[in-house]
């Protein structure tokens, strides 16, 4: 009988949200007007390296893999003007960040599957913050429509709150 050695990743990190964070971290790298493209070399660079961290087999750099992508994309949306497209980029990166950690190498494959219904939460947050952002005036908001956003949120938080066996749903790494 083998053991798995716990230091050692279950499997490579996924190409595929590594590109999805790259590309929705670029661009909005790409909206923050730096020249020569400054803001997308700093998003990418912040994926290549918390990439490389990720493939580690020692589990310290792999613990510290999301910290080089968090701060480029921090740096970038800091750095864009405000503004309905980058809020919206800001927000899509953010969520494309939760993507990426919740599909970890170090855990069984499916990783994003398992977090959908976590990755909801977020996801409707910003749904409810870019229509608000579309439906309400920019002088003033009217009552009404703030607080049917406001109890559109709480229901859907009342729902996820009441049935945490939603959230947890994954199965340990190890044998």
């Amino acid at each position: 009988m083998s053991v798995r050695d716990p230091s050692r990743p279950v499997r490579y990190p996924p190409l595929a949200t590594n590109a999805l964070v790259g590309l929705v971290g670029g661009f909005l790298g790409y909206l923050t007007g730096l020249p020569d493209l400054a803001g997308v070399g700093v998003v990418l660079a912040g994926v290549g390296v918390a990439a490389a961290l990720r493939s580690q087999r020692s589990p310290r750099p792999r613990a510290a893999a999301p910290v080089p992508l968090l701060l480029a994309l921090a740096f970038a949306a800091l750095a864009c003007p405000l503004g309905l497209v980058p809020e919206l980029a800001a927000g899509a990166a953010g969520l494309a960040f939760l993507v990426w950690l919740a599909d970890d190498p170090a855990r069984f494959p499916g990783g994003v599957g398992r977090a959908r219904t976590t990755l909801l939460v977020p996801a409707l947050a910003l749904g409810i913050a870019w229509a608000s952002s579309l439906i309400l005036p920019a002088t003033a908001a009217p009552l009404g429509v703030a607080a049917g956003v406001l109890v559109v949120a709480l229901a859907a938080l009342a729902y996820l709150f009441a049935r945490p066996s939603l959230f947890d749903r994954e199965g340990a790494a190890t044998y």
